[in-house]
């Protein structure tokens, strides 16, 4: 096998490896866009406008701590998922730059 041979070889596998980080950076950014909009949708409340003011209260004060503790649970998921989408964008730089070194090296022989 020739050197030109071996360094088309590993440009297909730097090429294959690269799609292979970029598509887990996709989805690590899917999962945490998912989170950041299910943060979002909290905010918006619900309507107690049918309800009597006592128990409008209630359910507010209820509403107000399940989202207090909902709030809590995505953003740690939320900070979960930012490390792992750092990660793959270091991977997705890293495949990158290799496959694109490669193929200038190749370009120049």
């Amino acid at each position: 096998m020739t050197e030109a041979n071996r360094l088309q070889r590993l440009k297909h596998i730097a090429d294959l490896l690269r799609e292979r980080d970029l598509s887990r950076l996709s989805a690590a950014g899917s999962a945490r866009s998912k989170t950041e909009d299910l943060l979002a949708a909290l905010d918006q409340t619900r309507s107690t406008g049918d309800l009597s003011p006592a128990i409008a209260g209630q359910v507010s004060d209820r509403f107000g701590n399940w989202t207090a503790n909902r709030r809590g649970q995505l953003n740690q998921q939320l900070a979960r998922e930012t490390v792992v989408w750092m990660a793959a964008q270091s991977a997705a730089r890293s495949s990158f730059g290799r496959s694109e070194v490669l193929g200038k090296i190749i370009n120049k022989r």
